[in-house]
């Protein structure tokens, strides 16, 4: 699988080699025809019902999205009974494999997708390769800006639809709530030795950098290798999900890199003795909602990520135990990627990698 350090390079040679992406007009039964990038800037009183019309005639949105589990289809199937003219198409991956699917397209000429929804990096990348464009949503207004990538004006690059937050889930059987860390020196807590485990995917190393960003890189690496020999902690090659299932059966006391929708989902729907808490600055996964600029269903597009972002698609992630970007927390929420270049989030990467394993053994 390409890493983003790989994919970067691949956006910046399609940028160079196809320049701007051609952006089609809207239907010609509009009073007015206009480019996807002038349809997504649109602001008028009657941009509700130029939308709807185009998207009627559109008939589809292609949504390519890395969320994951039943999430969506549920997101598919309640924004087609509000707008039941227009069909969604999804493609679900990872990151990586959407962005693979996406600049392939883009290189051929042929992008599919209208609609996409991934990290920050995912859109950055996009943005890079000049295969996205910027949009005006009635929804960002009740997003703050530390949630979106603002453009001109009031246009956005991208914006937050979801928040996954990681921290410390532990089983309630195994954990005595005396030993349960409320700041990041209680990991040291003697009763947690031989307890502590953490998932070696990028869901591990993100969290590393969390406590390189809280600590600071020179106490942050000091407190990182005291933590793995003193409390002799166990590296699961397995995402954090999987990682919340061992726990939940017991095999795993705890593990400070598990997220805290899955543990809500495990309580409440199984009844699994596992419960979340934060600890310092929460490492926030956000997926981030863009635009095509050659969308071939701009219209449907646009409708898509008002619906997604707005009222509607927040009941949605609400339902499924997702955190929003308009949600109040007590606790400060770090996002790695937050207002970094593509080169920096790679950057970071692939220094949080390296260190991961030198540390984590």
């Amino acid at each position: 699988m390409p890493t983003l350090r790989l994919l970067s390079v691949l956006a910046v040679t399609i940028a160079i080699a196809c320049g701007p992406a051609a952006a089609p007009a809207t239907p010609s039964g509009q009073a007015k025809q206009m480019t996807v990038a002038e349809l997504a800037a649109y602001q008028g009183a009657d941009r509700q019902r130029i939308l709807e019309e185009g998207a009627k005639k559109e008939g589809k949105v292609v949504w390519y999205t890395s969320l994951a589990g039943d999430i969506v289809d549920r997101h598919a199937k309640a924004f087609q009974q509000k707008y039941p003219f227009i069909k969604v198409e999804v493609f679900r991956g990872a990151e990586n494999e959407l962005l693979t699917k996406a600049t392939q397209e883009i290189q051929a000429g042929q992008p599919s997708f209208d609609v996409i929804e991934s990290q920050i990096a995912a859109i950055s990348l996009l943005f890079d390769a000049k295969a996205m464009a910027p949009y005006f949503t009635p929804a960002a207004a009740k997003i703050s800006d530390d949630f979106k990538t603002k453009d001109s004006g009031n246009l956005i690059r991208s914006a937050t639809d979801r928040i996954s937050l990681i921290a410390f889930g532990y089983n309630t059987n195994l954990i005595p709530e005396s030993a349960v860390p409320k700041k990041l020196e209680d990991l040291l807590n003697p009763a947690l030795a031989g307890k502590l485990h953490v998932a070696g995917t990028t869901t591990g190393q993100r969290w590393l950098g969390m406590v390189l960003n809280t600590m600071g890189a020179e106490k942050g690496k000091q407190f990182l290798a005291q933590l793995a020999t003193q409390q002799k902690v166990k590296v699961q090659q397995v995402s954090g999900s999987a990682l919340l299932d061992l726990i939940a059966k017991g095999e795993v006391p705890a593990s400070f890199t598990i997220f805290k929708d899955h543990v809500d989902l495990a309580a409440q729907q199984k009844g699994a003795p596992v419960k979340w808490v934060p600890i310092e600055q929460v490492v926030g996964n956000t997926g981030q909602t863009g635009l095509a600029l050659g969308a071939k269903n701009p219209n449907a597009a646009l409708l898509y990520i008002d619906w997604l972002l707005g009222e509607d698609g927040v009941k949605v992630f609400h339902d499924n135990q997702y955190t929003v970007a308009s949600d109040k927390y007590e606790f400060k929420i770090w996002v790695p990627e937050r207002g970094k270049t593509t080169a920096e989030i790679d950057s970071d990467a692939k220094l949080w990698g390296d260190l991961f394993k030198s540390t984590f053994r």
